[in-house]
């Protein structure tokens, strides 16, 4: 599905008509680049063809200074109706796509358990330190108040998902090092069992 259309009729629905170097920042701002898949550079072409459909329109021009004038669109009842469909099609979808790793497992795997082995406990850490990650982006997110369930339930929810996520890996990891028969490198090291910890409590 189109998620770049879903972004931009669901930015002008809740934040009102924009500009399409509004919408770009919006989407560069949460790096909907990194975790949605959204070429930002596409959004003006995007606009382009849901104006051309009738999704969007244009409800006035600005100018700042002596920046280029720029067309503000707002969303349609059309617009509306379709954002509807993208946003049932977007939450029902419960495969993301083809799953590399799953193919390994199944028709790649078995002619060197050892390679095998070595080229899990790598991705192991790869998630380990994505982990790490995100308890980076959590503080600073919590700091500047768009993590606070308080603030942002929505945006909190979706990051706590991310978490949660890569806590499912982590663990499956361990259960397929048992399965393999096989001692990971990280097991061999003491790398901690993965856990999935609950959100740290607000600040009242």
């Amino acid at each position: 599905m189109n998620l770049t259309r879903l972004v931009i009729l669901g930015l002008l629905a809740e934040r009102g008509p924009r500009h399409g170097h509004q919408l770009r920042r919006d989407a560069e701002l949460a790096e909907a680049d990194r975790w949605a898949g959204i070429a930002v550079r596409s959004l003006h072409r995007e606009l382009r063809g849901l104006e051309s459909e009738g999704l969007i329109k244009a409800v006035r021009t600005e100018r700042v200074g002596r920046r280029p004038e720029r067309t503000v669109y707002g969303l349609t009842g059309e617009g509306r109706r379709e954002l509807s469909v993208l946003r049932q099609q977007a939450v029902s979808q419960l495969d993301a796509g083809p799953d590399p790793l799953s193919v390994v497992l199944v028709f790649a795997g078995t002619d060197d358990p050892a390679e095998l082995a070595a080229l899990l406990a790598r991705r192991q850490q790869a998630l380990r330190g994505r982990a790490a990650e995100l308890a980076v982006e959590r503080a600073e997110g919590e700091a500047k108040g768009y993590l606070l369930p308080s603030v942002s339930p929505l945006q909190a929810a979706s990051f706590r998902r991310a978490e949660i996520r890569i806590a499912a890996e982590l663990a499956w990891h361990a259960e397929c090092t048992a399965l393999l028969g096989v001692a990971s490198p990280l097991a061999e090291a003491g790398a901690a069992p993965a856990t999935v910890s609950a959100p740290p409590a607000e600040q009242s």
